[in-house]
């Protein structure tokens, strides 16, 4: 496995690469909260070559305004990803297509796997 830590700025043109190297193939999305950072955690694959290894990309982001671009116009597979990230841990996709939470309801507060997270901010607004 081939991971490579870029800054959220490089985002689009490290998936870009991969992309070209034939890297398409969204096996995983996720992120992880450090409490001081959030990472999110791509993981892709090449379906041609199921025996050549996939690679990893690893973004930082600051958890105060966890804001990155959407890499669903290159990578399609990414929407409901991006959409379960953006649920459960806040993170903005600018320019994705459809940015709505995915398994909460609408009117839920707060995004339940943040460290910051408490059920007093988990209420149903009705």
């Amino acid at each position: 496995m081939n991971k490579e830590v870029v800054l959220a700025e490089k985002l689009v043109e490290s998936a870009q690469k991969c992309v070209a190297e034939g890297y398409t193939f969204p096996v995983v999305h996720t992120a992880v909260d450090h409490k001081d950072s959030l990472e999110l955690i791509y993981i892709f694959r090449d379906v041609r070559d199921m025996d050549r290894g996939e690679r990893v990309l690893s973004v930082q982001l600051d958890p105060d305004h966890p804001v990155v671009d959407s890499l669903t116009p290159l990578i399609p597979g990414l929407v409901f990803q991006e959409r379960e990230v953006y649920d459960l841990f806040g993170v903005v996709y600018e320019g994705h297509p459809d940015l709505r939470r995915l398994l909460l309801p609408e009117g839920f507060v707060g995004h339940p796997l943040r460290k910051d997270y408490t059920k007093t901010q988990g209420d149903v607004v009705q």
